[in-house]
Protein backbone atom coordinates (compact mmCIF):
# COMPACT_ATOMS: atom_id res chain seq x y z
CA UNK A 1 0.00 0.00 0.00
CA UNK A 2 2.87 2.38 0.88
CA UNK A 3 4.55 1.67 -2.46
CA UNK A 4 1.29 2.41 -4.31
CA UNK A 5 0.83 5.73 -2.47
CA UNK A 6 4.46 6.68 -3.15
CA UNK A 7 4.08 5.81 -6.86
CA UNK A 8 1.00 8.04 -7.16
CA UNK A 9 2.82 10.83 -5.30
CA UNK A 10 5.79 10.70 -7.69
CA UNK A 11 3.44 10.85 -10.71
CA UNK A 12 1.47 13.76 -9.20
CA UNK A 13 4.73 15.69 -8.64
CA UNK A 14 6.46 14.77 -11.92
CA UNK A 15 3.72 15.92 -14.31
CA UNK A 16 3.54 19.59 -13.20
CA UNK A 17 7.33 19.62 -12.70
CA UNK A 18 7.89 18.55 -16.32
CA UNK A 19 5.36 21.14 -17.56
CA UNK A 20 7.08 23.84 -15.49
CA UNK A 21 10.51 22.92 -16.89
CA UNK A 22 9.14 23.01 -20.45
CA UNK A 23 7.84 26.54 -19.81
CA UNK A 24 11.20 27.62 -18.32
CA UNK A 25 13.09 26.13 -21.27
CA UNK A 26 10.77 27.88 -23.73
CA UNK A 27 11.30 31.20 -21.94
CA UNK A 28 15.09 30.85 -21.80
CA UNK A 29 15.16 29.87 -25.47
CA UNK A 30 13.08 32.93 -26.32
CA UNK A 31 15.34 35.23 -24.30
CA UNK A 32 18.49 33.73 -25.86
CA UNK A 33 16.89 33.72 -29.32
CA UNK A 34 17.54 29.99 -29.65
CA UNK A 35 15.02 27.64 -31.21
CA UNK A 36 14.79 24.83 -28.68
CA UNK A 37 11.20 23.99 -29.70
CA UNK A 38 9.06 23.77 -32.83
CA UNK A 39 5.26 23.64 -32.86
CA UNK A 40 4.86 20.38 -34.83
CA UNK A 41 7.54 18.54 -32.88
CA UNK A 42 6.21 19.65 -29.50
CA UNK A 43 2.65 18.71 -30.52
CA UNK A 44 3.82 15.22 -31.52
CA UNK A 45 5.80 14.87 -28.29
CA UNK A 46 2.77 15.67 -26.15
CA UNK A 47 0.48 13.39 -28.19
CA UNK A 48 2.93 10.51 -27.88
CA UNK A 49 3.18 11.16 -24.14
CA UNK A 50 -0.61 11.05 -23.83
CA UNK A 51 -0.77 7.82 -25.87
CA UNK A 52 1.87 6.29 -23.60
CA UNK A 53 -0.14 7.31 -20.54
CA UNK A 54 -3.30 5.85 -22.11
CA UNK A 55 -1.66 2.50 -22.86
CA UNK A 56 -0.21 2.42 -19.35
CA UNK A 57 -3.64 3.20 -17.86
CA UNK A 58 -5.32 0.47 -19.95
CA UNK A 59 -2.70 -2.27 -19.65
CA UNK A 60 -0.49 -1.23 -16.74
CA UNK A 61 -2.93 -2.57 -14.15
CA UNK A 62 -3.14 -5.95 -15.88
CA UNK A 63 0.66 -6.15 -16.11
CA UNK A 64 0.97 -5.26 -12.44
CA UNK A 65 -1.53 -7.98 -11.52
CA UNK A 66 0.48 -10.51 -13.55
CA UNK A 67 3.67 -9.43 -11.78
CA UNK A 68 1.85 -9.92 -8.47
CA UNK A 69 0.86 -13.44 -9.54
CA UNK A 70 4.50 -14.18 -10.43
CA UNK A 71 5.64 -12.71 -7.11
CA UNK A 72 3.15 -14.87 -5.19
CA UNK A 73 4.67 -18.02 -6.69
CA UNK A 74 8.29 -16.79 -6.64
CA UNK A 75 11.25 -17.61 -4.43
CA UNK A 76 11.08 -14.71 -1.95
CA UNK A 77 14.87 -14.42 -1.89
CA UNK A 78 15.06 -10.61 -1.99
CA UNK A 79 17.12 -9.06 0.85
CA UNK A 80 15.29 -8.69 4.15
CA UNK A 81 17.26 -5.64 5.31
CA UNK A 82 15.29 -2.56 4.24
CA UNK A 83 18.29 -0.55 2.99
CA UNK A 84 19.84 -3.44 1.08
CA UNK A 85 16.41 -4.32 -0.35
CA UNK A 86 15.84 -0.87 -1.89
CA UNK A 87 19.45 -0.38 -2.99
CA UNK A 88 19.64 -3.79 -4.65
CA UNK A 89 16.23 -3.26 -6.31
CA UNK A 90 17.37 0.09 -7.67
CA UNK A 91 20.60 -1.29 -9.16
CA UNK A 92 18.90 -4.45 -10.48
CA UNK A 93 16.13 -2.43 -12.12
CA UNK A 94 18.53 0.08 -13.59
CA UNK A 95 20.55 -2.78 -15.11
CA UNK A 96 17.38 -4.36 -16.51
CA UNK A 97 16.40 -1.03 -18.05
CA UNK A 98 19.88 -0.74 -19.56
CA UNK A 99 19.46 -4.23 -21.07
CA UNK A 100 15.97 -3.45 -22.40
CA UNK A 101 17.16 -0.16 -23.85
CA UNK A 102 20.17 -1.85 -25.48
CA UNK A 103 17.89 -4.41 -27.15
CA UNK A 104 15.53 -1.63 -28.28
CA UNK A 105 18.42 -0.30 -30.36
CA UNK A 106 19.69 -3.66 -31.63
CA UNK A 107 16.53 -5.67 -32.43
CA UNK A 108 14.51 -4.14 -35.22
CA UNK A 109 11.02 -5.14 -34.05
CA UNK A 110 11.79 -3.44 -30.73
CA UNK A 111 13.36 -0.46 -32.51
CA UNK A 112 10.10 -0.08 -34.48
CA UNK A 113 8.46 0.97 -31.21
CA UNK A 114 11.39 2.82 -29.68
CA UNK A 115 12.22 4.85 -32.80
CA UNK A 116 9.40 7.30 -32.00
CA UNK A 117 11.44 8.55 -29.04
CA UNK A 118 14.42 9.25 -31.31
CA UNK A 119 12.77 10.56 -34.46
CA UNK A 120 12.65 14.16 -33.23
CA UNK A 121 15.44 16.42 -34.49
CA UNK A 122 15.00 18.54 -31.35
CA UNK A 123 16.22 17.88 -27.81
CA UNK A 124 14.25 19.43 -24.99
CA UNK A 125 12.14 18.49 -21.98
CA UNK A 126 9.11 17.76 -24.18
CA UNK A 127 11.16 15.11 -26.04
CA UNK A 128 11.42 13.41 -22.65
CA UNK A 129 7.69 12.63 -22.82
CA UNK A 130 7.91 11.54 -26.48
CA UNK A 131 7.52 7.96 -25.35
CA UNK A 132 7.57 4.57 -27.03
CA UNK A 133 3.86 3.91 -26.54
CA UNK A 134 4.11 0.13 -26.00
CA UNK A 135 6.92 0.33 -23.45
CA UNK A 136 4.49 -0.25 -20.52
CA UNK A 137 3.90 -3.77 -21.88
CA UNK A 138 7.51 -4.38 -22.92
CA UNK A 139 8.92 -3.51 -19.50
CA UNK A 140 6.56 -6.01 -17.84
CA UNK A 141 8.39 -8.92 -19.46
CA UNK A 142 11.79 -7.56 -18.45
CA UNK A 143 10.67 -7.03 -14.84
CA UNK A 144 9.41 -10.60 -14.37
CA UNK A 145 12.79 -11.83 -12.95
CA UNK A 146 12.61 -9.17 -10.22
CA UNK A 147 9.19 -10.44 -9.10
CA UNK A 148 10.36 -14.06 -9.28
CA UNK A 149 13.24 -13.46 -6.85
CA UNK A 150 10.95 -11.66 -4.40
CA UNK A 151 10.85 -7.91 -5.06
CA UNK A 152 7.33 -6.59 -4.51
CA UNK A 153 5.72 -5.51 -7.82
CA UNK A 154 4.52 -2.20 -6.39
CA UNK A 155 8.11 -1.42 -5.33
CA UNK A 156 9.33 -2.31 -8.83
CA UNK A 157 6.76 0.15 -10.19
CA UNK A 158 7.86 2.89 -7.78
CA UNK A 159 11.54 2.65 -8.78
CA UNK A 160 10.53 2.59 -12.45
CA UNK A 161 8.43 5.78 -12.12
CA UNK A 162 11.22 7.59 -10.26
CA UNK A 163 13.80 6.49 -12.86
CA UNK A 164 11.49 7.43 -15.73
CA UNK A 165 10.98 10.88 -14.22
CA UNK A 166 14.72 11.39 -13.85
CA UNK A 167 15.22 10.21 -17.44
CA UNK A 168 12.70 12.77 -18.69
CA UNK A 169 14.62 15.56 -16.97
CA UNK A 170 17.84 14.55 -18.78
CA UNK A 171 16.40 15.84 -22.07
CA UNK A 172 17.74 19.38 -22.28
CA UNK A 173 20.40 21.47 -24.01
CA UNK A 174 20.38 24.10 -21.25
CA UNK A 175 22.69 22.13 -18.93
CA UNK A 176 26.13 21.67 -20.47
CA UNK A 177 28.19 19.57 -18.02
CA UNK A 178 27.54 18.64 -14.39
CA UNK A 179 31.06 18.36 -12.97
CA UNK A 180 31.84 15.25 -10.93
CA UNK A 181 28.27 13.94 -11.48
CA UNK A 182 29.31 13.15 -15.06
CA UNK A 183 31.36 10.22 -13.69
CA UNK A 184 28.42 8.19 -12.36
CA UNK A 185 25.05 9.67 -13.40
CA UNK A 186 23.27 9.85 -16.73
CA UNK A 187 23.45 13.59 -17.30
CA UNK A 188 21.93 15.75 -20.06
CA UNK A 189 25.34 15.68 -21.74
CA UNK A 190 25.42 11.85 -21.74
CA UNK A 191 21.85 11.67 -22.96
CA UNK A 192 22.44 14.17 -25.76
CA UNK A 193 24.99 11.69 -27.07
CA UNK A 194 22.35 8.95 -26.92
CA UNK A 195 19.96 11.00 -29.08
CA UNK A 196 22.63 11.93 -31.64
CA UNK A 197 22.75 10.71 -35.21
CA UNK A 198 26.49 11.35 -35.54
CA UNK A 199 28.18 8.03 -36.36
CA UNK A 200 30.59 8.46 -33.46
CA UNK A 201 27.68 8.76 -31.01
CA UNK A 202 25.32 6.09 -32.39
CA UNK A 203 24.02 3.48 -29.93
CA UNK A 204 25.80 4.84 -26.86
CA UNK A 205 24.80 5.69 -23.26
CA UNK A 206 21.79 3.39 -22.69
CA UNK A 207 21.52 3.85 -18.91
CA UNK A 208 18.43 5.37 -17.32
CA UNK A 209 19.90 7.01 -14.22
CA UNK A 210 23.52 5.82 -13.86
CA UNK A 211 26.33 5.55 -16.42
CA UNK A 212 27.93 2.52 -14.68
CA UNK A 213 26.57 -0.14 -17.07
CA UNK A 214 27.67 1.77 -20.16
CA UNK A 215 31.20 2.06 -18.79
CA UNK A 216 31.25 -1.62 -17.81
CA UNK A 217 29.97 -2.93 -21.14
CA UNK A 218 31.72 -0.56 -23.53
CA UNK A 219 28.73 1.50 -24.65
CA UNK A 220 29.84 4.78 -23.06
CA UNK A 221 30.70 7.84 -25.12
CA UNK A 222 31.20 11.31 -23.72
CA UNK A 223 29.99 14.41 -25.53
CA UNK A 224 32.93 16.08 -27.23
CA UNK A 225 33.17 19.78 -28.02
CA UNK A 226 34.81 19.11 -31.39
CA UNK A 227 31.90 16.84 -32.42
CA UNK A 228 28.66 18.85 -31.96
CA UNK A 229 25.59 16.67 -31.54
CA UNK A 230 23.12 16.39 -34.41
CA UNK A 231 19.79 15.09 -33.12
CA UNK A 232 17.44 12.62 -34.73
CA UNK A 233 17.85 9.42 -36.74
CA UNK A 234 20.13 8.91 -39.72
CA UNK A 235 17.51 7.80 -42.23
CA UNK A 236 15.23 10.65 -43.28
CA UNK A 237 11.64 9.68 -42.43
CA UNK A 238 9.01 11.41 -44.58
CA UNK A 239 6.24 11.49 -41.99
CA UNK A 240 3.00 12.64 -43.59
CA UNK A 241 0.99 12.91 -40.37
CA UNK A 242 1.05 11.95 -36.70
CA UNK A 243 -0.03 8.35 -37.38
CA UNK A 244 3.07 8.01 -39.56
CA UNK A 245 5.29 8.90 -36.59
CA UNK A 246 3.97 5.84 -34.75
CA UNK A 247 3.64 3.35 -37.61
CA UNK A 248 6.29 4.29 -40.20
CA UNK A 249 8.98 1.80 -39.14
CA UNK A 250 6.41 -0.98 -38.69
CA UNK A 251 5.29 -0.43 -42.30
CA UNK A 252 8.92 -0.54 -43.44
CA UNK A 253 9.44 -3.88 -41.70
CA UNK A 254 6.33 -5.29 -43.40
CA UNK A 255 7.58 -4.09 -46.78
CA UNK A 256 11.02 -5.58 -46.16
CA UNK A 257 9.68 -9.00 -45.16
CA UNK A 258 7.44 -9.10 -48.26
CA UNK A 259 10.47 -9.04 -50.53
CA UNK A 260 11.42 -12.26 -52.34
CA UNK A 261 14.12 -13.20 -49.83
CA UNK A 262 14.97 -16.33 -47.82
CA UNK A 263 13.36 -17.14 -44.48
CA UNK A 264 16.66 -16.38 -42.76
CA UNK A 265 16.74 -12.93 -44.37
CA UNK A 266 13.12 -12.29 -43.40
CA UNK A 267 14.00 -13.14 -39.79
CA UNK A 268 16.96 -10.75 -39.95
CA UNK A 269 14.61 -8.00 -41.10
CA UNK A 270 12.56 -8.71 -37.97
CA UNK A 271 15.15 -9.54 -35.33
CA UNK A 272 18.40 -8.29 -36.81
CA UNK A 273 19.84 -4.84 -36.14
CA UNK A 274 18.18 -1.72 -37.59
CA UNK A 275 19.79 -0.92 -40.93
CA UNK A 276 20.17 -4.54 -41.97
CA UNK A 277 19.51 -5.20 -45.67
CA UNK A 278 20.01 -8.39 -47.63
CA UNK A 279 21.45 -6.51 -50.61
CA UNK A 280 23.67 -4.02 -48.77
CA UNK A 281 21.47 -1.05 -49.70
CA UNK A 282 21.42 0.08 -46.05
CA UNK A 283 23.94 -0.02 -43.22
CA UNK A 284 23.79 -1.07 -39.59
CA UNK A 285 25.50 0.98 -36.87
CA UNK A 286 28.40 -1.48 -36.83
CA UNK A 287 28.89 -1.10 -40.59
CA UNK A 288 28.63 2.69 -40.39
CA UNK A 289 31.16 2.80 -37.55
CA UNK A 290 33.57 0.53 -39.41
CA UNK A 291 33.39 2.80 -42.46
CA UNK A 292 33.77 5.89 -40.24
CA UNK A 293 36.92 4.44 -38.60
CA UNK A 294 38.39 3.56 -41.98
CA UNK A 295 37.80 7.11 -43.27
CA UNK A 296 39.49 8.52 -40.20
Amino acid sequence: MIGFVNSKLVVIISIPLTFLLICIELYIGYRQQKKYYSYTDTRDNILLGLLFAGVEALLGGACLLMLMAVYAHGFKTAPVNLYIYWLSLYFAEDFIYYSMHYLDHHVRVLWAGHITHHSSDQFNFSVGVRAAIFEPVEKFFFFIPLAIVGYRPIDILLIYIISQTYGTLAHTRLIKKMGFLEYFLITPSHHRVHHAKNIKYLDKNFGMTIILWDKLFGTFQQEEQEEPVEFGIRKATPYKNFADVVTYEIKQIINDTRQPVTVKQKLKYLFGPPGYSHDGSRQTTRELRKEYSRDK
